[in-house]
């Protein structure tokens, strides 16, 4: 029964403790940062924080006393917190990478600078190697395209060619006089033919090996595909990365570069709460569901994107600010919302012929 009667006692004792050595530490940071603190928060903070360390105990009048300065010196401060200060205190090893170069201690705001960083880094390598296989899976496109116009322009002229040296034939059967300036054309038009089918032909080889060396340049770069069964299909493969894969890696790095620039502000301030991390991380994937959902809701079919941004712009500021997502979903729902109430009070054409006819 004895213990059950502690219980709460001590509970009550280790808060006092634990607050009497954070009010402390906000003290000290608070003066240190040039803040007047007058004796009325002062006084009742360094009495119990004193008394707390010195076992000694404490009145209700003191306690009460000490958490209206502590309430006070909060307000001062605020956004910074006993939590945020330990937060951005140096007290945390190095990551294994980073203690290479120094054994420095960090704090838990460095550690997740350095992670989303990082995270930074490397979407910046995958952007880089989707973007230079885009434009080579383009650049193949284009060869193919016109490779395929080659070839038909080939047969057209062959064609041409096959007509006049039939025409030059029948010339030769005929051997009148008149025949022999309308011959000599024929045959100045069928060696320009000539010269253009053999142009044609070395452009048509020409083609189609920089088209087989682009594959083959492709099934080094990602082994796992089977490029020559993607041939017939590649501009769709080329469509893809652009508008769905790309988007929502600038989505992200545009996502980290907003975590970044707020885990340096909060640095800067000391008010940097580890128990954020969380809440960052699901940023993460809302930039990347903002990045490629813009894309759809923003841009149209021969239309240019407001703005005038380029698309991988867009999903980057999509990231970095996902209400630019809130704010179009928002923005359309508002002209189907208009669009839906138009129809609404549109009076009916049955209406309108019975009012017509009274």
């Amino acid at each position: 029964m004895s213990s059950v009667d502690e219980a709460p006692a001590d509970d009550g004792a280790s808060r006092l403790e634990t607050g009497a050595d954070d009010a402390d530490a906000l003290l000290y940071y608070a003066v240190s940062a040039g803040r007047d603190v007058g004796a009325a928060i002062r006084d009742p903070i360094v009495r119990t924080h004193r008394a707390v360390t010195e076992r000694k105990p404490v009145t209700n009048e003191e306690e009460a006393e000490f958490l209206a300065a502590y309430a006070k010196l909060a307000a001062m401060v605020h956004p910074t917190t006993a939590a945020t200060l330990r937060a951005t205190s140096r007290s945390v090893r190095r990551p294994l990478l980073w203690r290479l170069f120094s054994h420095e201690l960090i704090s838990d705001a460095q550690r997740v600078a350095y992670r989303f960083g990082l995270m930074a880094l490397i979407l910046i390598v995958i952007i880089g190697g989707a973007e230079w296989t885009r434009t080579f899976i383009n650049s193949v496109v284009t060869d193919q395209a016109e490779y395929t116009r080659v070839l038909e322009e080939l047969r057209t002229t062959r064609a041409a060619q096959k007509r006049l040296v039939e025409q030059i034939a029948l010339l030769d059967r005929d051997r009148q006089g008149a025949a022999d300036a309308l011959r000599a054309t024929l045959v100045r038009q069928r060696e320009d033919l000539d010269v253009r089918v053999q142009l044609l032909d070395d452009r048509e080889a020409g083609l189609s090996r920089r088209i087989q060396a682009g594959y083959e340049t492709l099934y080094r770069i990602l082994p796992f595909v089977n490029w020559n069964e993607l041939r017939n299909v590649i501009t769709p493969v080329a469509t893809i990365v652009a508008v769905l894969v790309l988007p929502v890696l600038y989505g992200a790095l545009g996502t980290c570069a907003f975590v970044l620039r707020t885990v340096y502000a909060e640095m800067v301030e000391r008010s940097f709460d580890g128990r954020r991390t969380g809440e960052f991380m699901v940023r993460i994937f809302l930039g990347m569901l903002s990045g490629v959902s813009l894309q759809w809701l923003l841009v149209r079919d021969g239309q240019a994107i407001p703005g005038g941004v380029t698309p991988a712009v867009l999903a980057f500021l999509g990231g970095y600010g996902v209400e630019l997502l809130f704010a179009a979903i928002d923005r359309i729902l508002s002209t189907v919302i208009a669009a839906l109430r138009g129809d609404r009070r549109r009076p009916k054409p049955s209406a309108e012929r019975k009012e017509g006819g009274a």
